[in-house]
């Protein structure tokens, strides 16, 4: 017995696959006519575009090349205007941000203060507080941790010069004190209305 060699070209009737190969072999053809035509009338288009816009600059009037150049001076300086104000914002938010961390690093140096350091210790371990480096942190590792722990974790970072980490730890034990004060205060509202 000889074995068949499938050939595309060939077709025969009872085979039900070959006329699906023709059809999907017409379709493919059909779609690489239609790119072709799409193809072809772009190049079309880009051919003809300078030629188009050729005819209409030569019909402007001789004073509407000074009317251009005055536009592009307008646009020029109104680009510089949008930068000189783009910066002059920049500028305004990146002192109102440092007004603002001033104001934080006082309020550290208090909690410091109300947590028995003496005000030199509370200035030094507040001053080393950066919110850029501070965002990189894991944050929350106060959270489901007694007093008692979280004192300990900021006794051990005081002691091991790790002072952003300490002012990290207070923020977050503060921030997560207000939360569940919040929580109460909601919870026992809640209750008052029932």
């Amino acid at each position: 017995m000889r074995s068949q060699v499938y050939n595309p070209l060939v077709v025969n009737e009872s085979d039900p696959f070959a006329w699906v190969y023709i059809r999907r072999r017409c379709r493919l053809t059909q779609e690489v006519v239609v790119m072709n035509r799409n193809v072809l009338f772009a190049m079309g288009l880009i051919l003809l575009a300078p030629a188009a816009w050729a005819q209409t600059a030569a019909k402007l009037d001789p004073g509407s090349a000074s009317q251009v150049i005055r536009n592009q001076e307008r646009e020029h300086r109104e680009m510089q205007n949008a930068t000189r104000y783009m910066e002059e914002a920049e500028r305004r938010s990146w002192l109102k941000s440092a007004a603002n961390l001033a104001k934080l690093r006082v309020k550290l140096a208090e909690a410091w203060q109300s947590l028995g350091l003496s005000p030199q210790g509370a200035n030094l371990v507040a001053r080393a507080y950066d919110p850029n480096l501070a965002a990189r942190m894991h944050h929350d590792l106060t959270r489901g941790k007694s007093d008692e722990e979280v004192a300990q974790m900021l006794q051990s970072a005081i002691r091991q010069e790790r002072y952003l980490e300490a002012d990290q730890l207070l923020i977050d034990y503060e921030r997560n004190r207000l939360r569940m004060r919040i929580k109460g205060d909601v919870a026992a509202n809640q209750r008052g209305r029932g």
